[in-house]
Parts: structure tokens; sequence; C-alpha cells
């Protein structure tokens, strides 16, 4: 079994895409601290709003919902990510989705940890 080290030394599994897993990681890493520092989507730093947007271009725009192009747990844990950016951006100011984001970014972890899609 191969595991690619990346942010944190976070140990990537060899059926995640790294380039996948280090995108989404980088992204949530910056949602949730900016989540806890109460810092909106309108306020984020210039370096944030530069991964968000490069994030959005990569992975959501011109997609539809669901992205055809990522399977299994790639598609997973762009999921995850995904959401939670569109969630940040239209404002998580209830607790609610301050949690819900946390949570998906607890799961997407142990996917690109375990490398099995959700419900494997």
């Amino acid at each position: 079994m191969l595991f690619l080290v990346a942010c944190g030394g976070t140990k990537i599994h060899e059926n995640v895409d790294e380039s996948v897993a280090k995108d989404s990681m980088q992204v949530m890493d910056r949602i949730i601290y900016n989540i806890d520092k109460g810092i909106s989507i309108e306020e984020v730093s210039e370096e944030d709003n530069s991964l968000f947007e490069r994030y959005f271009d990569k992975y959501i725009e011109g997609e539809d919902i669901f992205s055809p192009k990522l399977e299994g747990v790639d598609y997973d844990i762009y999921i995850m990510a995904s959401g939670s950016l569109v969630t940040y951006a239209k404002g998580a100011s209830l607790e609610s989705d301050k949690e819900s984001i946390k949570e998906n970014n607890d799961l997407m972890m142990k996917l690109i940890k375990t490398g099995k899609a959700a419900g494997e």
C-alpha cells in the first residue's frame, strides 16, 4: 500500500488523486480558519480569495452541480470541499452551517487517508 504525504503531514492514500486531495485540503483549511476567526467571504485575504477562485475555476465553474470528471473517492472529496466552499460563499453565518463544514472536513480527511469512497 502506497501513501503520499501532503499538507501538514497528512497521508494521501494511493487510491486518491493527489491534486484533488491537496487542493481540497488547502481550501478546507482556509475556510475553517476564516469561519473560526469570524471572517466573511467578503473580508478574506487576497491570498485566500485567489485560492478560492483557483479552486472554483478548476473544479466548479463550467460544471453542473456534479463534476463528471471525477469518480469514486475523488468525487466524494470534491463534493465535500466544493459544497463547503459554496456554503461559505453564501454566508455560513448559522452555527449549523459552520458545524456542517467542519463535519465535511472530518469526513473528507477520512476519505483522503483511507482511499475509500463514502459508503464503502
